[in-house]
């Protein structure tokens, strides 16, 4: 683990810390790299809050990719509020049917819905419904 401490572009005082596992060498591509703002913590509680903080960094990633968040936009207090309750209820849900893992409860939900549209159409055409009336 690499400490520097100082100056970084606009910000006056910062801890970068550029990491490498044991064993792997100093190959960039292997290289993690840890931003804090913060300068009195040691490189373990730095790297702990990172830890600590990966789990929401990943749920707002997946929420963007997977449920548009980055792409939904209101105005009012009551309407985001709406909206991140909204989110939080489908998350739970996909993420307790999955056992743990939100993208897998949300490829798994997606894959229900498309089973079911499936079925839908093929029960239109048993009855004898046209393109047109579907």
């Amino acid at each position: 683990m690499y400490r520097y401490e100082g100056k970084l572009n606009l910000l006056e005082n910062v801890v970068v810390l550029l990491g490498w596992k044991e064993g792997e060498g100093l190959d960039p591509k292997q290289m993690k790299a840890f931003l804090s703002t913060n300068v009195s913590p040691t490189n373990e509680k730095i790297l702990s809050y990172y830890s600590k903080r990966w789990a929401v960094e990943t749920y707002f990633r997946t929420a963007k990719v997977y449920l548009a968040m980055d792409r939904y936009q209101v105005r009012s207090t009551q309407a985001i509020e709406r909206y991140l309750t909204l989110l939080m209820i489908v998350s739970v849900c996909c993420i307790y049917d999955s056992r743990g893992s939100l993208t897998d409860g949300l490829l798994h939900y997606r894959s229900l819905k498309k089973q079911c549209m499936i079925e839908y159409i093929y029960y239109l055409a048993q009855s004898g419904a046209t393109l047109a009336q579907i």
